[in-house]
């Protein structure tokens, strides 16, 4: 439901987010495009954040995408967007010749194919070994 204290609602989840974050309002303004004045306003319930400026404040907090449209419309809590998941290098790490083939200055695709050329020069060699 929205109330009449959206705003200032959202305003205090923004000031904790971007102090979680470590980030002054001098910081996300320059982010965000806007005046410090705006990030204080915004902050204080004083002003509600454009429609069009809410994906930059999105980004720059690494808040849920729409995030700032549900809170301010639905009275929903401001969320933080999901945590990537970490890249895993293609190679086994643990191998000496696939960390190798992962660590030469080749492209992506290129190393790639070298260590599956690997992996399956090794799975061969133990097929005939059990042959």
């Amino acid at each position: 439901m929205p109330s009449d204290d959206a705003p200032h609602r959202v305003g205090l989840q923004l000031a904790r987010r971007r102090e979680d974050l470590d980030l002054t309002q001098d910081a996300l303004a320059r982010q965000v495009g806007i005046s410090v004045t705006s990030v204080s306003s915004a902050e204080r319930g004083r002003a509600t954040i454009s429609r069009s400026k809410r994906p930059l404040w999105e980004q720059a907090l690494q808040l849920r995408s729409g995030t700032l449209t549900r809170a301010y419309r639905d009275g929903a809590d401001v969320e933080p967007a999901p945590e990537p998941e970490p890249e895993r290098p293609y190679a086994d790490l643990s191998d000496r010749l696939e960390r190798t083939a992962w660590e030469m200055p080749l492209s992506v695709e290129d190393r790639k194919m070298i260590i599956d050329m690997l992996r399956q020069a090794k799975a061969e060699g133990r097929e005939e070994r059990s042959a």
